[in-house]
C-alpha cells in the first residue's frame, strides 16, 4: 500500500498500518466533533447555542445536537421557547435511532405540552418510535403490541387527522406480524404433537385473527389435533375429549361442505364416535370392582348416545362388539363382588349375577364370550345353592 508524500513520493504502508490509520482519522474527527460540542456547551450565549444546535440538527449531526438541546431545555425552562426547544430534541432522539428515549420523551411531550402546535406529530411519534422497536416476527412482540396500542390511541385522539389511513395501514401490518408469530407457533405445536396446545393455539388464532386466510385448514387443524390430544390423553379423559373431537368435526362439517378436507374429518369423527364408547369401557375396567358396574352401566349410556350417528359399517361393528364384551364384564363383575363381599350380601350378588347374564345370553346368544359367562353363571348357581344350604 503506498500513501502519498507530495505531488511525487509515495510510502509504503503494511495493512495493519493502513488499519491503524484509519482508526487515528476517525478517532480525530470524533475527538474534534466532541470538541466543538463542548465549546458550545461551555458558551454563554444561548441564542449561539440553540442557532448551533439547530444547525447540527438540519445536517443531521444529531449526536452533536442532543446535549446541546438538552441544556437549552434547562435554560429555557418556563419558556414558550422549551415547547419548539423539546420537540427538537424528540425529534433528534428518534432520528438518531434512540427509539427507546425517543417513545418516552414523545409520550411525555404530549403530557407537558397538551395544547403546542407539536402535540399531534409528537403523538403520532410516538407511535413511530414503538414501530421502529418491533422485531421480526420470530421474536418477543411487547414492542409490537405497544406499537399497535398507540397509534390506536392516535386514531381515537386525532380522528380527522391526515395520518390516521398511514396509523390503520401500520395497525394492519403490525397485526399480521402477530398473526404470523400465532400461526407458526400453533403449526410448531402440531408438527412436535404437542396437541393440546396446537388445539387451542389454532383456536386462539381464529378468535383474535378472523380475517385470517386459510381459515378452512386451520379448522380442519383443530379436528385433528383435538383428535390426536384425546388419544394421546389417560383412559378416565378419553370419552370427553373425543366427544370435544366430534364438536368440531361437526361444526366443520355444516361450514365447509364441499372442502377437499371433509372425506378426512368425517372420517375422524366416525372413528371419534368409537373411541368415546371404549374410552368409557376402559374407564369402567380399571374402576375399583365395588364399584365397576355402575361405571359399566353408564357404557351402554354412551354406546346409545353414539351409536346412532356412526354409518360407516366397519366402526359400527366394533362399537356392537365392545357393547357385548361390556355386557359380559358386568356379569363377571358382578360375580366378582359376590365373591368380594360380606356374607350377608352375597346372596345379592349372585342373584345381579344371575340377572346380568340371562340379559346377556337373550342379547348375545352366539357370543364368542358365551362359554366363560356360562362358567360364571354355573359357578354362581353352584354358591347360591351352598348358602341356601346354610
Amino acid at each position: 500500500m503506498k500513501t502519498m508524500l507530495s505531488a511525487n513520493k509515495y510510502i509504503y504502508l503494511p495493512p495493519v498500518k493502513k488499519f491503524m490509520t484509519y482508526i487515528f482519522i476517525a478517532l480525530f474527527l470524533f475527538l474534534s466533533s466532541c470538541s466543538s460540542t463542548e465549546k458550545i456547551l461551555r458558551s454563554a450565549d444561548a441564542n449561539l447555542k440553540y442557532t448551533k444546535a439547530l444547525e447540527w440538527y438540519n445536517k443531521g449531526s444529531y449526536f452533536k445536537a442532543i446535549p446541546v438541546f438538552e441544556e437549552l431545555m434547562g435554560l429555557y425552562k418556563g419558556s414558550k421557547t422549551t415547547e419548539e426547544i423539546y420537540y427538537y430534541y424528540c425529534m433528534a432522539q428518534y432520528k438518531q435511532g434512540n427509539y427507546v428515549m425517543a417513545a418516552y420523551h414523545f409520550k411525555n411531550y404530549t403530557q407537558k405540552h397538551p395544547y403546542s402546535q407539536y402535540t399531534e406529530e409528537c403523538l403520532f411519534m410516538h407511535a413511530e418510535s414503538y414501530d421502529k422497536q418491533s422485531p421480526k416476527w420470530s421474536l418477543d412482540q411487547t414492542e409490537t403490541y405497544k406499537a399497535i396500542e398507540t397509534y390506536q390511541v392516535f386514531i381515537n385522539q386525532y380522528p380527522e387527522s391526515a395520518r390516521v389511513a398511514y396509523c390503520n395501514d401500520k395497525i394492519d401490518e403490525l397485526r399480521l406480524k402477530l398473526e404470523t408469530k400465532a400461526l407458526r407457533a400453533a403449526e410448531l405445536y402440531f408438527k412436535t404433537e404437542n396437541f393440546r396446545a396446537a388445539a387451542f393455539s389454532y383456536k386462539n388464532l381464529l378468535i383474535d385473527y378472523p380475517d385470517i386466510d386459510g381459515p378452512e385448514e386451520i379448522q380442519f387443524k383443530i379436528v385433528k389435533s383435538f383428535y390426536k390430544y384425546a388419544e394421546q390423553s389417560i383412559v378416565t379423559k378419553q370419552q370427553e375429549r373425543f366427544e370435544e373431537a366430534i364438536k368440531y368435526a361437526n361444526a366443520f362439517a355444516a361450514r365447509y361442505k364441499d372442502s377437499e378436507f371433509l372425506p378426512s374429518v368425517m372420517s375422524t369423527q366416525q372413528e371419534s364416535h368409537f373411541q368415546a364408547i371404549q374410552g368409557a369401557y376402559f374407564t369402567a375396567l380399571i374402576t375399583a370392582i365395588e364399584k365397576r358396574d355402575d361405571k359399566i352401566k353408564e357404557v351402554f349410556d354412551v354406546y346409545d348416545v353414539h351409536v346412532s350417528s356412526i354409518n360407516d359399517e366397519q366402526i359400527l361393528q366394533e362399537a356392537q362388539a365392545l357393547k357385548e364384551k361390556a355386557h359380559f364384564e358386568l356379569v363377571r363383575t358382578y360375580f366378582l363382588q359376590a365373591q368380594n363381599s360380606e356374607l350377608s350380601k352375597r346372596q345379592e350378588n349372585y342373584v345381579e349375577t344371575i340377572q346380568a347374564y340371562s340379559e346377556f345370553i337373550n342379547t348375545f346368544e352366539d357370543s364368542k364370550y358365551g362359554k366363560e359367562a356360562l362358567k360364571i353363571y354355573n359357578a354362581t348357581q353352584k354358591n347360591l345353592k351352598k348358602l341356601s344350604n346354610g
